[in-house]
């Protein structure tokens, strides 16, 4: 579940908009590619970070989505870091709709005059489907607070955002 966080980082909107911008166009290694990185995107107001893990897609995994605004000469950054809620809707969507596939394999090797294999069909395949995509939510949910640790750690170092303790 995502938290909301408050960083504040001494440059203001726009410069801190252009040296994350500078950040992501920069070129990178194999061996950079190969650890992961933080990427994203965003503007002067917005900002949309998570790390990307070499040859893996992952819409699951944690990243830190939020706004940005002028304060004190510099920026305050607001928003959430963690797994978006979107990830988890995707799931229980996912699980629901193979089941309906699980229970009519079911049903019809019990209730029906069915060959055995077509029963084993629907059950099998979209049991494993079920299985992988466990797997694949599990495993992002692992790797969650490294890739937090890792997001707060690139602002912390390239623009200097540090947790503030403003009041909400």
């Amino acid at each position: 579940m995502a938290r909301k966080i408050r960083l504040y980082s001494p440059h203001a909107p726009i410069p801190l908009a252009r040296i994350l911008e500078k950040e992501m166009d920069r070129e990178w290694t194999q061996k950079q590619k190969n650890k992961g990185r933080v990427f994203g995107q965003g503007t002067e107001r917005k900002i949309f970070l998570k790390v990307e893990h070499w040859g893996q897609r992952d819409d699951s995994s944690y990243s830190l989505d939020g706004t940005m605004k002028p304060e004190r000469g510099g920026t305050l950054i607001e928003g959430k870091i963690g797994r978006i809620g979107k990830a988890r809707f995707f799931v229980v969507f996912w699980f629901a709709f193979l089941s309906l596939f699980v229970a009519v394999g079911i049903s019809t090797w019990l209730f029906a005059d069915a060959p055995f294999l077509f029963a084993a069909m629907f059950v099998g395949i979209p049991g494993f489907m079920m299985v992988m995509g466990g797997w694949l939510f599990s495993r992002s949910a692992r790797r969650g607070p490294e890739d937090e640790r890792r997001i707060l750690a690139f602002l912390a170092d390239k623009v200097d955002a540090r947790p503030t303790g403003l009041p909400d």
